[in-house]
C-alpha cells in the first residue's frame, strides 16, 4: 500500500516537473489526488476493519451461545465476566463451571475473553445434559492471572493473588447465592495462562472451593501439592508445546503423586505444540468425569492413565527454565 502511494506521489511530481513555471502553479490533477487520498484512507482504515471483524465474530459468539456480559465490583476492584446458564429447566441446582482463559485474550471488551474453547465448552455441557452456570471472566490487559512467571521452576505462590485472580472467588460465592447453585459441584479449568491461574486457585483453596479441575498448558508450585493432593485433577500438555514447556505439567504431575493423590490424572499429547486444549474441550469424556466430581463423593469415573511420564529431580528442578 505504501508503495503505491509513493509511486503515485512520484507521478505527481514528475507531472509538475514536466510543466512551465506558470503552470507548475496550477492545482494538481484531481484524480491522481483522490488516488492518493483514496490510498492512504484505505491503510488507516484496515486496523480498524480488522478490529471491527473480530468484534462482531466475539459477538456473535456470545449471542449464539446465549451468555451475557456483565461485571462484579467490591471494595477489591472490579472483574469482567461473560455469564451462560444452560439446562436450566432440568432439576437440581445448578453446577458452576469457572473458565481461564489465556494471554492474548486479555482486555476490557469482556469478549475476547470468550474467543478460544467456550463454544466448544458450551456444546459438551449441553451435550452432557448438565444444568450449569458458565462464568468466564477477563483479566486486564496490564495483568496476569497468576502471580509466577511463565516457565519458571523457582517461582513461588505468592502470598495474595494478584487482583482480577482474587476477584474470581468472590464472584464465585456470589453467584453460588444468586443462582442457589450447588456448593459441592464447582469446577475450575483454563488454558496456557488460565491454566496458570487455574493451578493458583487450585494451590490457594483446594476442596474448599472446587469438587476437581482440569488444567491445559499451565503450571503451578510443585510445593503447594499437599493442599490439592485430595481434590480430583486432570492435567493436559502438549508434548512439543514450545510456548510453555510439558515439563511444567509433568512436575505438577510428580509432585501431586508423591503427595499421595490417587485422583489426580495426566494426559500429555505426543508432537502437539501450544494448543491441547481444542482436543481437550471437544472430549466428552472430560466433561463426563469432571461433572461427575462432587466434594465429599468419590467419582466411580476413572480416566484411562496412559504411560506416566517419569521425572527425574534434575529434570523436576530445572523445569521450565
Amino acid at each position: 500500500m505504501k508503495k503505491n502511494i509513493c509511486t503515485l506521489g512520484c507521478v505527481m511530481l514528475c507531472a509538475l516537473a514536466a510543466c512551465s513555471t506558470e503552470s507548475a502553479f496550477r492545482p494538481a490533477d484531481p484524480a491522481l489526488v483522490a488516488a492518493a487520498d483514496s490510498a492512504v484512507i484505505a491503510e488507516m482504515e484496515a486496523p480498524s476493519a480488522q478490529i471491527q471483524r473480530q468484534f462482531a465474530r466475539e459477538l456473535r459468539i456470545l449471542n449464539e451461545n446465549g451468555m451475557t456480559r456483565e461485571t462484579i465490583t467490591n471494595d477489591q476492584g472490579s472483574l469482567s465476566y461473560c455469564q451462560g446458564i444452560y439446562n436450566e429447566d432440568l432439576p437440581g441446582r445448578p453446577a458452576i463451571l469457572v473458565f481461564l482463559h489465556g494471554i492474548g485474550e486479555r482486555g476490557s471488551d469482556n469478549l475476547a475473553n470468550i474467543r478460544l474453547a467456550v463454544p466448544d465448552i458450551v456444546k459438551q455441557i449441553k451435550a452432557a445434559g448438565q444444568k450449569v452456570i458458565l462464568l468466564a471472566p477477563q483479566c486486564p490487559a496490564d495483568q496476569l492471572w497468576a502471580t509466577r512467571h511463565f516457565g519458571g521452576a523457582e517461582a513461588k505462590l505468592a502470598e495474595k493473588p494478584r487482583q482480577a485472580l482474587g476477584m474470581v472467588p468472590v464472584l464465585i460465592q456470589k453467584k453460588l447465592k444468586e443462582f442457589d447453585a450447588d456448593p459441592d459441584r464447582v469446577y475450575i479449568t483454563g488454558l496456557s495462562l488460565g491454566g496458570y491461574g487455574t493451578w493458583e486457585l487450585m494451590e490457594r483453596y483446594g476442596t474448599g472451593l472446587f469438587a476437581a479441575g482440569v488444567t491445559c498448558s499451565g503450571g503451578g508450585d510443585p510445593a503447594q501439592a499437599e493442599k490439592m493432593k485430595d481434590l480430583p485433577i486432570w492435567i493436559f500438555h502438549g508434548g512439543a508445546d514450545q510456548t510453555l514447556p510439558v515439563m511444567l505439567s509433568r512436575r505438577m504431575y510428580a509432585a501431586l503423586k508423591e503427595a499421595g493423590s490417587d485422583n489426580v490424572f495426566y494426559k500429555e499429547y505426543p508432537n502437539c505444540p501450544h494448543d491441547c486444549w481444542t482436543r481437550t474441550y471437544q472430549n466428552p469424556e472430560v466433561w463426563k468425569w469432571l461433572f461427575s466430581q462432587k466434594r465429599g463423593v468419590r467419582s466411580d469415573i476413572r480416566p484411562e492413565q496412559g504411560e506416566v511420564v517419569n521425572v527425574t529431580q534434575e529434570e523436576f528442578d530445572s523445569a521450565g527454565r
